[in-house]
């Protein structure tokens, strides 16, 4: 028995006219319960029960149907993950369904709780009871309704570092080896033999596997937008935001250090870890432009990537600040910047060529919202499916934080169909 159990069960006893407290008296007696699981069982019973009245307003209000044709059992159940979610923040909000799903008696109870928990959880005006105090915060809430607490309780994990090997230095074998020798612990990743989770930076950074090119330090999720991209030997391709050259010499690699990469970046600084990472990874086939993307002009090219400046809510984890800077007047602001870039690449493409536009937000006034928008004011271009690409997503690439230990990331590729003249943002 767990608390949640003692807690219906107790909850049940009361329906049946017995005193709450006796109700988890008898039952602490003949079932040994933690005391972590004990203090939880009388929150949940006691809460629950105080709260009662307004509890079950909110049920009626998500059932269609007669709330009391349902037996005490079936009350009790969503009651108690009715009252986890108002006033226990602590607890995730996919735990609360999952939980109370799985106390379900068959089938078609189970699937009556999980529809009835997500109406609630779905409710406007339920939600403005535990919203969370950051803005950003509350627009994942509000665009994620089910899994937006489980993207906000992974932002207080620390994030898994992946490396990635160098391919045009040494085989995918012997850079295991390499690390081994080191004694470093690694882990396969989730979808490219390449990249490796490891334990910790410390020891790699220093060390002459790093510095000699045979890894890099890569996000695999940041990796998955390279692949979206789908480089191939000989092509042109600009990278338009491109510091610190991750994704670049990536797609150099892949590319197998044959064709032209364009790396474009406003910032002489930030462009100096461009160069450092291409040399030091011994990639030839990249050329750098100090320029402001919104200005940059180049024509002929099969490939542009933008990997735009953004809030960075898909990675609060390694950026707490996040929390704090984002605003509706920063979105406005980054809105701007980030169809700029789009409509200015949108003019370096050969007919056939793929705009590959990218986050590192989940936020979809930043990604969905303005995709759409730059396919509504430029009718040249269509959406090409994420998933004839790469191994998950549909139409888009997105990678939400928690789900595979990676950073959160949106990705977008859009195909141009014939010249047109662009219009401005709206």
């Amino acid at each position: 028995m767990n608390a949640r159990i003692a807690a219906l069960n107790a909850l049940c006893d009361v329906d049946e006219g017995i005193n709450l407290k006796d109700a988890l008296g008898k039952i602490f007696e003949k079932d040994e319960l933690r005391d972590d699981d004990r203090s939880l069982a009388n929150e949940l019973a006691f809460g629950t029960l105080r709260h009662c009245d307004e509890i079950d307003q909110i049920i009626r209000e998500a059932y269609n149907g007669d709330y009391s044709s349902f037996d005490s059992q079936l009350r009790n159940v969503l009651r108690i993950a009715v009252y986890q979610y108002l006033f226990l923040d602590r607890i995730p909000i996919y735990a609360i369904v999952n939980e109370a799903v799985n106390l379900g008696r068959s089938m078609k109870e189970r699937g009556l709780i999980n529809a009835i928990l997500r109406g609630i959880i779905r409710n406007k005006r339920v939600q403005a009871l535990r919203v969370p105090r950051a803005w950003v915060f509350r627009e994942l809430m509000d665009a994620y309704p089910v899994d937006g607490e489980k993207i906000i309780e992974s932002f207080k994990i620390r994030p898994t570092p992946y490396i990635r090997i160098n391919v045009l230095k040494n085989s995918i074998e012997q850079a295991e080896a390499r690390l081994q020798a080191m004694g470093m612990e690694y882990q396969e990743a989730n979808w490219f033999r390449e990249f490796k989770a490891v334990s910790r930076l410390g020891t790699i950074i220093n060390n002459p596997i790093m510095k000699h090119g045979f890894i890099s330090i890569h996000d695999e999720a940041q990796g998955l937008i390279c692949h979206l991209v789908d480089p191939k030997p000989g092509e042109r391709i600009v990278d338009l935001c491109a510091a610190p050259g991750s994704k670049s010499t990536y797609l150099a690699e892949l590319m197998g250090n044959n064709g032209e990469i364009i790396a474009v970046e406003v910032n002489d600084t930030r462009m100096r870890m461009v160069v450092e990472n291409t040399f030091r990874l011994g990639i030839t086939i990249l050329r750098t432009v100090i320029a402001d993307g919104r200005r940059f002009c180049v024509e002929g090219m099969d490939k542009v990537l933008i990997d735009a400046p953004c809030s960075n809510s898909g990675v609060v984890a390694k950026r707490p600040e996040v929390k704090e800077r984002v605003n509706p007047k920063v979105i406005k602001r980054l809105n701007r910047l980030q169809f700029d870039l789009l409509d200015n690449a949108a003019r370096f493409l050969n007919i056939g060529g793929s705009l590959i536009y990218s986050t590192c937000s989940i936020l979809p006034q930043e990604n969905e919202h303005l995709v759409t928008l730059f396919l509504e004011t430029h009718e040249n271009f269509k959406l090409e499916p994420a998933k004839d690409f790469v191994p998950l997503g549909e139409q888009y690439l997105k990678v939400l934080p928690g789900d595979f230990y990676t950073d959160g990331i949106f990705a977008a590729r859009m195909k141009k169909t014939r010249q047109s003249p662009n219009r401005s943002f709206p």
